[in-house]
């Protein structure tokens, strides 16, 4: 939570001298940030103690906690703009035109084929994804076994053989706390299929199969980066209904 919302939380029953002091906090973040409560009591013709209650009031430890989430505020990122609804177009159109350039017969022939059908993926919107593809084979017919977690793959991944079939969902295809499986599935015969954002990878140099989507960047308040992950949505709802035409049609 950063400092305005602290503030807007309690803003209606603050005084007015502790309504004054906000708003000079607010003007003068960074300057704050540096100043001891001494120093920031005599700028608003205060006491240390009237700061001191005043940060308990909006819900702050003390007056160096209410300091550190403002430096934490000031911290964060600029917001660059972008076309969100142009990069959007973008994902939507790049991955459907590679899903058009792309035969999808050996892989399609492949989940038939599987004795058991593994879906792993790396990530908690891999796995929202993913469960919608799982429910649409089973739909159809085909049975598998979503799961998550670096110990839960590893555990799976000793029974195995080449008369089974793995599907890796991931975003940058880099695994690296499954790479030691993955190698593992190599060297004994058990196919894999890869779905990665475009681009070489750890994970698609491992696959026989693989699928690729586009993703874009999103802007964000926070720190840690965001991807669009529209395209990964597209690209394995397109294979369900690829699989599904296969069963209900081409037989």
């Amino acid at each position: 939570m950063n400092f305005d919302q602290h503030v807007k939380l309690v803003y209606d029953v603050l005084s007015a001298s502790e309504k004054e002091t906000i708003n000079y906090i607010r003007q003068h973040r960074q300057q704050v940030t540096t100043m001891s409560i001494n120093e920031l009591a005599a700028k608003v013709l205060s006491s240390r103690s009237t700061i001191l209650r005043l940060a308990k009031k909006l819900g702050f430890r003390g007056y160096t906690d209410l300091k550190y989430t403002l430096r934490e505020d000031l911290n964060q990122p600029s917001i660059v703009p972008s076309d969100l609804l142009g990069n959007l177009q973008m994902d939507i159109n790049k991955t459907f035109q590679y899903a058009q350039q792309t035969n999808f017969e050996p892989l399609i022939n492949a989940i038939k084929k599987a004795q058991t059908l593994v879906i792993y993926t790396t990530g908690f919107t891999q796995e929202n994804y993913a469960r919608e593809l799982s429910k649409e084979l089973m739909l159809v017919g085909k049975d598998n076994v979503i799961i998550s977690g670096q110990s839960n793959f590893e555990m799976v991944s000793t029974r195995l053989t080449s008369a089974d079939l793995v599907v890796v969902v991931s975003l940058s295809g880099s695994v690296a706390n499954v790479r030691d499986t993955i190698t593992e599935l190599v060297l004994n015969g058990v196919p894999i299929c890869s779905v990665t954002d475009f681009g070489k990878n750890f994970l698609e140099e491992h696959a026989k199969y693989k699928l690729f989507y586009k993703t874009s960047g999103l802007p964000s308040s926070y720190t840690q980066a965001e991807r669009s992950m529209v395209g990964l949505n597209i690209i394995l709802t397109i294979l369900a209904r690829k699989y599904r035409e296969a069963i209900l049609f081409d037989e």
